[in-house]
Parts: C-alpha cells; sequence; structure tokens
C-alpha cells in the first residue's frame, strides 16, 4: 500500500513538473511575430510598451516593432533562454533584458513583466 502511495506520489511531482517548466527553444519557435498582451495594467516600467504592438524576431538577429523601432537582438541560450533588445530610444542607445517562457501547451511567450502577466505572446 505504501509503495503506491509513493508511485502515485512521484506521478504526480513529475505532473506538475511537466506544466511548469519551461522548455528549450528549437530555431521554429523562436523566430516570428509576437503581439503584446496584458499591455492595459497599470504601467510598471517604462522599458515595455503600453499599447498595442508587435515585435517580429527575424532570423538574422535584428527586429522590429512600434514601439521599439528597429534594433538587433542577442540569445543566451542556458536553462531559460534570454533575449536582449539593442535599440535606439530619443536618440540614446537602450537595452531591454528578458527571457523566453516556453511551457507545455502553451505558446511561447517574452516576458515583460511577470507579475502582471505582460508578455509578448508569439502569433506565428
Amino acid at each position: 500500500m505504501m509503495k503506491q502511495g509513493l508511485k502515485i506520489f512521484a506521478l504526480g511531482i513529475l505532473v506538475i513538473i511537466l506544466f511548469t517548466i519551461d522548455f528549450p527553444l528549437r530555431e521554429n519557435t523562436l523566430y516570428g511575430r509576437y503581439a503584446n498582451t496584458n499591455y492595459q495594467n497599470p504601467i510598471c516600467c517604462v522599458e515595455a510598451p503600453h499599447e498595442p504592438d508587435t515585435l517580429v524576431l527575424f532570423r538574422d538577429g535584428h527586429f522590429e516593432s512600434k514601439f521599439y523601432g528597429k534594433g538587433r537582438f542577442e540569445l543566451n541560450k542556458g536553462l531559460v533562454t534570454r533575449i536582449k533588445l539593442h535599440y535606439i530610444s530619443d536618440r540614446i542607445s537602450a537595452l531591454g533584458n528578458t527571457y523566453f517562457s516556453n511551457k507545455l501547451f502553451e505558446k511561447t511567450k517574452i516576458i515583460l513583466n511577470p507579475d502582471m502577466n505582460h508578455v509578448f505572446t508569439k502569433i506565428n
């Protein structure tokens, strides 16, 4: 009886882990168009768009967005894939530094504010 309870407990922990971890990003899930979602929350940071916006990541390391303009990005693929956006803001070089979320059964996201679920969600 004890062994069966332990197996059920282990299976439950495994299911929880599978649904909460971020899986490594593949090339075909990384590049493309991301829509700004949950931007209507109170403004928490000036480096994130609080209006409708689409961010496009190109395979050559460049990006485009109405909010950020045109720039380049760098990726750091570790346990969590991080992204740095290099762009110009008010004629000054700026840097956005954040990370991707790639959970099971969810669309890929670029996290802007995790507490308010303010993200860029992959649309294609």
